[in-house]
Formats: structure tokens, sequence, C-alpha cells
């Protein structure tokens, strides 16, 4: 039988590789003011064997900073077909390795990588006409690989939740020193 902690990883493994309903997963970080603040992200790498996964972002945006200011994240996927719910927990941290930041700069799509050439941070004010939109090309590929945050989450937590049946399963795994332990929740 496979555990509910193979059956997290193998999901999260697949939405790695290709498009899944836990391709996009809402994170979670502490905001700069204290206040929780939610977001999507889109999955990159799974890393089973060292409880990792992986996605990007701006340098220049809040979850960048607010990770490094406070590394405690969740995150929460969910498949409305299957209706299951995978809720993540762990410690983020920015990649500095620049060997692992241009794998997976070279392994991005251009329409993901022309995002990192925008002249103005996520989430500036630009205006009704969109004037500095326009200007994305004026930054040259080295600005805008310099702006590719890889963060990595080393999980310690996984939560399964299956509302598919009559009798809804919730199940968490933990990572201990001796590896991941699963226990069967309440509702």
């Amino acid at each position: 039988m496979t555990s509910i902690t193979e059956r997290a990883w193998d999901e999260l493994a697949n939405a790695a590789r290709s498009r899944s309903p836990f391709n996009f997963l809402q994170l979670a970080t502490s905001g700069l003011d204290g206040s929780p603040q939610l977001r999507t992200v889109v999955l990159r790498r799974c890393d089973p064997k060292e409880a990792t996964i992986t996605f990007i972002t701006d340098t220049r945006s809040p979850k960048a900073i607010e990770i490094g200011r406070d590394p405690r994240v969740s995150l929460l996927g969910f498949d409305p077909a299957r209706m299951i719910q995978l809720r993540l927990s762990g410690n983020a941290q920015l990649i500095t390795d620049e060997q692992k930041r241009h794998e997976i700069w070279a392994a991005l799509p251009e329409r993901t990588a022309a995002l990192f050439k925008m002249p103005l941070a996520p989430g500036t004010a630009i205006g009704d006409d969109g004037d500095a939109l326009h200007r994305a090309a004026l930054d040259n590929p080295d600005v805008a690989f310099a702006r590719l945050a890889v963060i990595i989450v080393r999980l310690s937590r996984l939560e399964w939740l299956d509302v598919s049946g009559e009798d809804h399963l919730r199940w968490a795994s933990e990572l201990t020193a001796s590896g991941w332990k699963d226990v069967r929740l309440s509702l």
C-alpha cells in the first residue's frame, strides 16, 4: 500500500513535470507588516528525497523580501476534479547558487523569462495607459537574469484531504529524524 507521504510526493512530482492542478500552489507568507499574504506560484521542481519543492519569483517582489525576513511558509493545492487538497508547510530560502539559477533560467518558457525584463518591480502602479509595460524590451538579458529569485522550500509537513467520497479522509505526514510519519486526522 502506498503511504500518504508517497502519494503526496507523487502528485507534486507529476505537477513539476507537467500541468496538473497541483502545478499551481497558493503560497502563504508573513507580510512585511505581519499580516498574512497569499498568492499563486508555479511549481518548477520537486525533490522527494531532499523533501523540497522549488518555485521562482522576481527578486523585487514582496514575497522574496518576506521570505528573506521570515522563511516559514505554507502552500496549498487543490484538485477540484478529484476533490483532493494538499497542504504543505516548511521553510523557504532564496538560492544563490549560479549554476542552479542558470539551469532553471534556461528551462523557462520565453514568455516567463520576459517577465523579468519588466523595468518596474511587481505590483508597481503603472497607470491606465500601461506605458511601463511597453518599455519592457529595454532591459537586457543580464538584468533580467539578475532579477530571477529561485526559492526552494524544505517541507516539514504534508496534509492530504480527500473529500471525494462519503467518508472524507484526512492525513498528515510530519518529517522526523527517522523519516516521514503518517498520521490519520479527524476532520
